[in-house]
């Protein structure tokens, strides 16, 4: 579905005192852009400026901001009409922490996606601690909470210690496999070597959940935003994950986490035709923080389903 502007404007030209205006098409935004510059050049006010176009231009925008300035500029430029499209997700507030569910499922067919997200983020921010065993203990862990109804990340070190808890969670489990890891292989550890196993991931793990600004966010249930909803009706959605206020770690987490939940949310859309997907714009600076091995997935399965990315 069209806009009225079906260029966003990148600039103006003075060749031959001709001032002429030169952008990017739509349908060539399909194909995802990419911004190129040392530091200081101007990636970031391009993206406020591609943003606040879009915003203007009715349509649906996701900016993941890692610094917070492009996140706060932009909004000074929401016009009256769109106010009540803002949704504004700042981790830093924590008098009114946004609830978002990290093992939230919507579908069972992307439980495997979810999981698969969620260890690449990890493996990304632990990469010089992470090896096979760990991986392989976190992936169980977490398959079996998505199968657990209101589970969150805060599950995953009690799993491995509250033996009641791991009870309650392993006979809800409906993936075979994942069941007979708990039952066939994990009870079968000895003592010893359950504490040596289990004990990277409580450490990892509960750096994040030590943090009460972060365990406020992700601890809860049920997710304040619903994402297709967000795309489906155009909405902007502005992430301020200012890595000076809630550190480095949990900024990556939350917004690789997000992005991956973006990508299923535009996956959802096979539901309806593709001419009647509305085009929505991800946007996100420095990507290189967030960028884990399925964003290459997205890369190129998201055009189809009108998510057109913006990275810096």
């Amino acid at each position: 579905m069209e806009t009225s502007s079906p260029v966003v404007i990148l600039g103006e030209t003075n060749f031959r005192n001709q001032k002429r205006k030169f952008g990017i098409k739509v349908d060539d935004r399909r194909r995802h852009t990419y911004l190129i510059g040392k530091t200081g050049m101007g990636k970031s006010t391009v993206i406020e400026n591609m943003v606040i176009q879009d915003i203007q231009n009715g349509h649906g925008v996701c900016l993941v901001d890692p610094h917070g300035d492009a996140a706060e500029n932009v909004l000074r430029y929401i016009p009256s009409s769109r106010i009540n499209d803002v949704i504004y997700f700042n981790p830093a507030d924590a008098n009114y922490p946004m609830a978002f569910n990290v093992m939230e499922v919507e579908h069972d067919s992307h439980k495997h996606l979810i999981a698969s997200g969620l260890v690449g983020v990890f493996k990304k921010l632990w990469a010089d601690s992470w090896g096979p065993r760990l991986e392989y203990l976190l992936r169980n862990a977490i398959l079996a909470l998505l199968d657990y109804p209101g589970a969150t990340l805060l599950g995953v070190p009690r799993l491995f210690i509250d033996k009641e808890y791991q009870k309650k969670v392993v006979a809800k489990i409906q993936d075979p496999v994942v069941k007979a890891f708990w039952t066939a292989e994990y009870s079968q550890y000895n003592q010893q070597f359950q504490v040596e196993a289990i004990s990277p991931i409580q450490n990892k793990v509960g750096q994040f959940l030590s943090i009460s600004m972060i365990r406020n966010i992700i601890g809860q249930p049920k997710s304040t935003i619903d994402l297709r909803e967000v795309m489906d009706s155009q909405k902007i959605l502005i992430l301020n994950l200012s890595k000076g206020r809630i550190g480095e770690d949990a900024s990556a987490l939350i917004g690789a986490m997000m992005i991956t939940k973006i990508q299923l949310a535009a996956m959802s859309r096979v539901d309806i035709p593709e001419e009647q997907r509305n085009d929505f714009y991800l946007y996100v600076d420095e990507f290189q923080n967030f960028a884990t091995e399925s964003f290459a997935g997205i890369l190129s399965e998201a055009r189809k389903y009108r998510l057109n990315l913006i990275l810096a």
